[in-house]
């Protein structure tokens, strides 16, 4: 079942975001991976994403997003979660 997730980091900012982001983009999508969306907010940065599964998003966040945000000396999240969706596709326009 599709995974709706939120990931929260506190004091990162547009910048800090795309310096991750450059970090990871040598490895393409990450597997499960179906959507991603991502903001600033008061106090830190959002990514929204959808994900084939919760162990799909795990693996990632584990094994490649956290490591290479470590390494770029953000935070640990302040939020983290995963969602089971009722329903997950496009909106007809």
């Amino acid at each position: 079942m599709p995974c709706l997730t939120t990931l929260e980091f506190p004091d990162v900012d547009q910048r800090r975001y795309e310096a991750l982001g450059a970090r990871l983009a040598s490895s393409g999508p990450p597997p499960g991976v179906i959507f991603h969306a991502c903001a600033a907010i008061p106090g830190g940065w959002r990514i929204v994403e959808l994900w084939e599964s919760q162990a799909a998003f795990d693996t990632f966040v584990e094994n490649r997003l956290l490591p290479a945000a470590r390494a770029l000396a953000w935070p640990e999240p302040s939020r983290r979660e995963c969602v089971p969706t009722h329903h997950a596709g496009l909106v007809g326009r």
